[in-house]
C-alpha cells in the first residue's frame, strides 16, 4: 500500500504474526497513521498546511479587471477563548476530505427510541473500539461488508452467543467475501422491518425476531458530503455539462472524470473519490496527475473531449450503477491507473515533476493474497 518513493514501515505486532505469521503483510493502524503523518512532515511541507480548519465555503469569483477567475474559501479556526474566520483566494480547488467521516444509519421504527431509553446502544461501526464493550451482551450487526464481517466474528469470543448479523438478501464485499459470517457463533438474519423498544425486540421483514437485544451496531456505510460547495439553484438527475460546482447525489460525485477531474471545471479536482482497493496507490496516481495538471507540467489539453468525459461516466454508470457503486475501482486497477499515467506524461524536459511507474500486476496480486489471509482467519 506504500507509495512508490515513500517506502512502507516493516514493523510488525506481535499479535499479527501470531495470526498471520512471520510473513505477515499486515500492520497496526498506529503505524499507518505515524506513516501518513511523516510524509508531512518533511521537506518543510508542514508549513503549507492549516490544521484545525475548516471550510466553511467554497465558491468562484467572476474574473475582474486585473484579476483572472479564483476561489474564494471561507476558513474558520476554533481558538481558546476566539472562533476565527477569514478569506483566502486560489487559482485551483483540490478536493480530498475522504468519503467515511458522515456515518449512514438508516430509519427504522423504533430505532430512535431504542437509543434514547438505552444510551450507548446504538452505534456506527465507526465509532467501534473494541470488543470490551460488549461482553455478554446479546448484540445485533447490522451490514454485509467488510466492517460488518470484521465486527461480528471479533464478538464472537466475547458476547451473548449467537451474534446476529443483518446479512441475508444483501451483497456482499466482491473480494473481502463473507466468509467470517459462516461462523457457528453468528446466526445470519434478514433486513430489520421494525423495533420494540420497550421489550427490547429487533423485528425481521421474515417474521422472526430476536429478543432482550443489548447493542445494534450499524456497519451501513457513510454518506458522501461536500457541505462547503453552494448547491445550483435547481439540480438535475443526469450527468450535465454545466453544473457549476460538484454536489453528491445518489452517494456519488457526478460529472467525474476517472474519479478525480471534474468535467464542467477540470480546476476542481480531487483525490481519494473512490471506493475500497490499493488506496494509496491509487491515490498516489489521482494525486500526481491533479499536480502536474495543476503545475503546468502538463497541459489540460491532454484531457479528453467533455463529450468523451461524460461517455466514461456513463459507461462506468451502466457497469457499477448509479449510485456508490460508481466509485469502485476494482478489478480495473491496471487499466484505471496507467489511464491516470498516460495523462499525467513523463517528466518535463528539464527533468521536473513526478513520473508514475507502470502499473505492476505484483500489487494487485499482492492485494488479494492479503484478502485470502483475512478470510483464513474467520473460521471457528
Amino acid at each position: 500500500m506504500q507509495y512508490t518513493q515513500e517506502p512502507f514501515p516493516t514493523q510488525q505486532s506481535e499479535h499479527s504474526r501470531s495470526v498471520h505469521g512471520e510473513d505477515t503483510p499486515f500492520r497496526h493502524w498506529s503505524l499507518v497513521q505515524d506513516y501518513v503523518r511523516s510524509l508531512v512532515d518533511r521537506r518543510g511541507y508542514d508549513d503549507y498546511v492549516n490544521y484545525n480548519t475548516t471550510v466553511e465555503r467554497a465558491e468562484k469569483v467572476p474574473a475582474v479587471s486585473g484579476r483572472s477567475e479564483e476561489w474564494k474559501l471561507t476558513l474558520r479556526k476554533d481558538g481558546e477563548n476566539t472562533e476565527y474566520w477569514w478569506e483566502e483566494r486560489f487559482d485551483a480547488v483540490m478536493v480530498a476530505p475522504g468519503h467515511y467521516s458522515v456515518t449512514y444509519i438508516p430509519s427504522l421504527d423504533g430505532l430512535s427510541e431504542f437509543s434514547r431509553d438505552r444510551p450507548g446502544s446504538v452505534t456506527h461501526s465507526k465509532h467501534f473500539r473494541g470488543r470490551a464493550a460488549f461482553k455478554g451482551k446479546k448484540v445485533v450487526v447490522v451490514g454485509a461488508s467488510v466492517s460488518a464481517g470484521d465486527i461480528a466474528f471479533d464478538l464472537t469470543s466475547v458476547a451473548q452467543a449467537p451474534v446476529h448479523a443483518v446479512v441475508k438478501g444483501h451483497t456482499f464485499n466482491g473480494y473481502f467475501g463473507d466468509e467470517a459470517f459462516n461462523h457457528s457463533s453468528i446466526h445470519k438474519v434478514v433486513s430489520v422491518s421494525h423495533i420494540e423498544p420497550a421489550s427490547p425486540t429487533v423485528h425481521f421483514i421474515d417474521g422472526s425476531s430476536v429478543p432482550n437485544v443489548d447493542d445494534i451496531i450499524f456497519s451501513t456505510g457513510y454518506s458522501w458530503t461536500l457541505p462547503f460547495f453552494t448547491p445550483p439553484s435547481s439540480g438535475s438527475s443526469i450527468e450535465v455539462k454545466n453544473t457549476p460546482v460538484p454536489i453528491p447525489r445518489n452517494n456519488r460525485i457526478p460529472n467525474l472524470y476517472l474519479h478525480t477531474i471534474y468535467t464542467p471545471d477540470p480546476r476542481i479536482l480531487f483525490v481519494g473519490a473512490v471506493n475500497a482497493g490499493l488506496t494509496f496507490k491509487i491515490f498516489e496516481y489521482q494525486a500526481v496527475l491533479a499536480a502536474r495538471l495543476l503545475a503546468g507540467r502538463v497541459s489540460f489539453s491532454r484531457l479528453s473531449s467533455t463529450e468523451s468525459q461524460l461517455a466514461w461516466k456513463v459507461d462506468c454508470i451502466a457497469k457499477r450503477g448509479d449510485s456508490s457503486k460508481f466509485a469502485l475501482v476494482f478489478p480495473d486497477f491496471e487499466e484505471y491507473c496507467e489511464e491516470l499515467r498516460r495523462i499525467a506524461g513523463p517528466l518535463t524536459e528539464d527533468g521536473k515533476g513526478r513520473e508514475l511507474p507502470p502499473f505492476n500486476k505484483f500489487w494487485f496480486k499482492r492485494f488479494m493474497q492479503g484478502h485470502e489471509r483475512r478470510k483464513d482467519m474467520s473460521g471457528d
